[in-house]
């Protein structure tokens, strides 16, 4: 199976790379990205890479190299909190990732379709991303509308009946490292998530996915991690 990936270098990116390297169903792995990909990724069999200089574009040379991709895992971005410049934020959550969304639902879905597959979108949102423009929010407002702009503008595009282009929307809270030394019944209780849990959901969500749109918050993350554990023992 062949599965794109966008943001390879972040701090998830990076453990979906090494899961999505380890599943045994992903025998291509190409990653979307603005600079290469540190070793001994950049030389692993499994792994093409792609610099992109526009983000915002894919051109046929672009769409021809990704042509048989069954799944796209978007993990690129930053919360607003976090950058300085609320343009580049808003260029880079929805304009990046929207920009993506069109391109593949126009060029990648409709070759899977004659074979009756359907390509799915996993895309790394946030807790708490609000969907409705009107809201007045008090609590990270910036964030949480642009990550909701964000699921708005993915579901409408599966909407398109034609497109055969189905979204799983990831919501994790507080990511921590997957080696931290903390009882699983504190995380459960804090409502956070650890990076190999969030890495391995999105990785099967791209691979085996379930039919139509799914949120899955926090709590759905933990959960799910946990019947891929016990399943893979």
């Amino acid at each position: 199976m062949k599965v794109i990936l966008s943001g390879a270098t972040g701090y998830i990116g990076k453990e979906v790379l090494s899961q999505a390297l380890n599943h045994p169903s992903i025998t291509e792995l190409v990653c979307i990205t603005r600079r290469p990909l540190p070793e001994p990724f950049a030389t692993n069999p499994k792994v093409k890479v792609i610099v992109l200089d526009d983000f915002l574009s894919y051109p046929p040379q672009v769409l021809s190299e990704l042509k048989g991709a069954e799944a796209c895992i978007w993990a690129l971005g930053a919360p607003a909190f976090r950058m300085s410049d609320l343009e580049e934020c808003r260029k880079i959550e929805i304009g990046f990732t929207h920009a993506a969304g069109e391109a593949f639902a126009s060029s990648l879905a409709p070759q899977l379709k004659e074979q009756g597959k359907t390509f799915r979108f996993v895309y790394l949102s946030g807790a708490w991303a609000e969907r409705d423009a009107s809201k007045k929010l008090w609590f990270m407002p910036q964030t949480r509308m642009i990550k909701g702009e964000v699921e708005r503008g993915l579901i409408a595009l599966q909407q398109k009946e034609s497109n055969n282009f189905e979204v799983t929307v990831i919501r994790p809270t507080g990511v921590l490292p997957k080696y931290i030394m903390i009882p699983n019944l504190l995380i459960g209780l804090l409502n956070f998530v650890k990076l190999d849990t969030v890495a391995s959901v999105m990785v099967d969500e791209a691979v085996g996915g379930v039919n139509g749109h799914r949120t899955l918050e926090a709590s759905d993350l933990r959960a799910k991690a946990q019947k891929l554990s016990a399943s893979n023992k």
